[in-house]
């Protein structure tokens, strides 16, 4: 799946192509659906007092920049040809497309305040999701009004050419470049290269065939094993039909930020632990579906029969893995470890049943708090709740470990596409009123239990300012700058938040540009997703210093209102456990 010389011409220069890896091609599917997956970057910059006098926001510097970011990460430049059906679709992309602008991928807007961006990206991610779907990545700069040096910048993006780690990438490279003089522009045919499917990154590549079939054979065992064993389990209410799968999700978006001196709390008080943040967020969202429940069956409202039914199953969640490092060395070498392009797998993890100390009762002596659930205190004690973390850390570091993490993946994807497709052709199908056709499955079938619920999808990107400094330009030398010639060191900006031990390193912190020398600065981040039928997605991560948690969630499933209240469960959950720095000690 390399890249092929298509052709050249006077007016495109070369043009190249390669086929669509499969996890690129599920992410084809999401995009033909409505624009599902697509994910727009926000970002609020300030120009600093040095800067004054500067065009950094001209528009032929804008321009500039954003053909460099191109001409660094070509993906950012192609588009996917399907004209020889949905199974053959290609990333086709010319030199021309990486140095040159098509209409509406670049463009200069004003606002008279922050809430007309935040309504403009509605616009795009929910009223108009697929009218810029010939675009694979969009640029929209904001000049907010009566605040001179004051930007929104939004990056628009299809998920089949990037994902998280990719998004501090772009974001780093594109100011860094925007606040540099030009420098040297590299070949195309050389980032190319760089720009394959994690499908063709598996070192086990190099062994002998009949090697590759044995781990591929026993990838697919535990493949089979793993999600065979994601049986029953529950989330917050939801409603659900036997359309839900086909029908376009509408995006609803919740999130809160602590505090910087809560955040620095609850980080110290998982450090005092040995845990993350990241291996305790599923006890937190357990805790905070735990808590919902309990209240509305304290009240009356969840029937006895559903109240016995939860408080006996599981409860499952899923998030993303990094594949980079798990990729070719000699790729990850050249810089593959920032690289832009789509490199994740998910993982599945599985908790015990929420905690349900009161069993059936709903007698006055059940304990309740002001909001009419049980406090956390009487429900899972701190010790518990790091136990459970504990349980998390385990299974999470189980997955991580494994020699087949990318032969794992490869076993997945057959049946992602085959799920993406089926959702995608369906609802096209119903669209046109035809009868839904039948999608031939893979040979290897998804063993996931048909009543398998998982209670919420799960992202955690530890501290981004490792990969994601606030000032600029960078300072010379920069292991992560493109003007730097040389390949980023994979050992920078690794994102962590776990302290050092004696068995792991903590991430080497690249310098930073000081405020005197820094001519802009990010003052905030956001993450946009466009959200798929039936998703509730978790995300969190530290930036600028505040812990951050943000639910994605389909407006057709889920009510907002349940939504919000189990956001702030989260909050509530998280400040209980480790906003007070206590460290544990007790007995089980």
């Amino acid at each position: 799946m390399t890249w092929s010389l298509l052709g050249s011409s006077l007016t495109s220069g070369k043009t190249y192509v390669r086929p669509l890896g499969l996890n690129e091609h599920t992410f084809y599917f999401d995009r033909v659906f409505n624009g599902t997956a697509d994910i727009l970057w926000r970002y609020l910059v300030q120009e600093t007092d040095r800067a004054k006098g500067t065009p950094l926001f001209s528009e032929d510097n804008v321009k500039r920049a954003w053909a460099t970011l191109k001409q660094w990460y070509p993906l950012f430049a192609v588009h996917m040809d399907d004209s020889r059906g949905p199974d053959a679709v290609q990333f086709v992309v010319s030199e021309r497309d990486v140095s040159d602008y098509r209409p509406g991928e670049v463009n200069f807007l004003s606002a008279k305040s922050r809430e007309e961006v935040e309504a403009y990206i509605w616009v795009l991610q929910r009223d108009k999701p697929t009218e810029d779907h010939h675009l694979i990545s969009r640029l929209f700069v904001f000049q907010l009004d009566g605040q001179p040096g004051t930007y929104e910048i939004l990056i628009r993006v299809a998920h089949a050419v990037a994902d998280g780690i990719s998004g501090a990438t772009v974001a780093r490279t594109f100011f860094d470049v925007l606040s540099s003089p030009p420098t040297p522009i590299p070949k195309l045919e050389d980032r190319l290269a760089m720009a394959v499917p994690s499908d063709e990154l598996n070192p086990t590549r190099k062994l002998s065939p009949a090697r590759q079939r044995w781990r591929r054979a026993i990838a697919q065992s535990i493949f089979l094993n793993r999600r065979g064993r994601c049986a029953g389990g529950h989330t917050i209410p939801r409603t659900i039909t036997d359309k839900t799968y086909r029908t376009p999700s509408v995006t609803g978006r919740i999130g809160y930020r602590f505090p910087v001196l809560e955040t620095t709390a609850i980080l110290d008080t998982c450090r005092a632990h040995r845990v993350t943040f990241g291996t305790v967020i599923p006890v937190i969202s357990q805790l905070a579906i735990t808590r919902m429940l309990h209240r509305r069956y304290l009240r009356g409202d969840l029937p006895e029969d559903e109240w016995e039914y939860r408080r006996r199953q599981p409860m499952h969640f899923g998030g993303p893995i990094n594949l980079r490092p798990y990729m070719d060395p000699e790729w990850q070498g050249k810089g593959g470890a920032t690289e832009v392009a789509l490199a994740i797998d998910y993982y599945e993890l599985t908790l015990p049943f929420m905690p349900a100390p009161f069993g059936s009762r709903r007698d006055p002596s059940v304990p309740r708090a002001a909001d009419g659930a049980p406090p956390y205190a009487a429900l899972l004690s701190r010790e518990r709740f790091f136990y459970r973390g504990q349980l998390c850390r385990r299974q999470l570091k189980a997955i991580a470990s494994s020699p087949l993490v990318l032969d794992i993946a490869l076993a997945r994807q057959p049946v992602y596409v085959h799920r993406k497709k089926t959702m995608t052709l369906h609802w096209l199908a119903e669209k046109k009123g035809e009868p839904l056709p039948e999608i031939p499955a893979p040979p290897l079938r998804d063993p996931l239990p048909a009543d398998c619920v998982f209670s919420a999808g799960l992202s955690s990107v530890g501290q981004m300012s490792l990969i994601l400094p606030s000032n600029y330009p960078l300072p010379e030398g920069h292991p992560l700058s493109v003007r730097t010639p040389r390949p980023a060191n994979p050992h920078f900006g690794a994102i962590s938040e776990a302290p050092s031990t004696s068995n792991s390193k903590a991430p080497l912190v690249p310098p930073a540009t000081s405020d005197a020398d820094a001519l802009l600065r990010i003052i905030d981040e956001t993450t946009y997703l466009h959200s798929r039928p039936t998703e509730f997605f978790l995300g969190n991560g530290t930036e600028r210093g505040r812990l951050g948690l943000a639910v994605t969630f389909d407006r057709n499933t889920y009510k907002t209102e349940d939504v919000e209240e189990y956001i702030d469960e989260c909050r509530q959950a998280t400040l209980h456990y480790l906003g007070g720095g206590i460290v544990s000690k007790g007995k089980l």
